[in-house]
């Protein structure tokens, strides 16, 4: 199951959890679409820690929207925080050469709100 929240406090809460279905795929590009084109400030909360990996065709899909829309969601998002089940420094690594903003990879949910609800009301310094 894909769930993508915006609760209008700023933080975007992208969740992909079980029961796992076969639109899961076509649900989370739907989700990328819609965060790609956020013209607000943001912080993102992205919860895969339930998660199976996307498809090769998935995975090839997922890297041209981050690089398409890598100037909208460095200018826009604040920070990412990622929920995994193990998280490493390499998840780390990867996201964050992706976009010029903070990250933190967590098993921990409240931890990852947390980092991302402190970025959103962080001023962000001029480039």
């Amino acid at each position: 199951m894909v769930r993508l929240d915006m609760e209008g406090d700023g933080i975007v809460h992208l969740r992909l959890c079980p029961p796992h279905t076969e639109s899961d795929e076509r649900e989370y590009f739907r989700a990328l679409e819609t965060i790609g084109v956020l013209s607000e400030p943001y912080a993102m909360v992205v919860d895969i820690s339930g998660h199976s990996h996307l498809s090769r065709d998935g995975e090839i899909r997922q890297a041209a929207w981050a690089k398409a829309t890598r100037s909208q969601i460095s200018r826009c998002c604040r920070a990412l925080a990622l929920v995994r089940e193990q998280p490493n420094p390499r998840s780390q690594q990867s996201f964050a050469r992706l976009w010029k903003i903070p990250v933190h990879v967590t098993s921990d949910p409240v931890e990852a709100m947390a980092f991302a609800k402190t970025h959103l009301t962080q001023e962000r310094p001029q480039a």
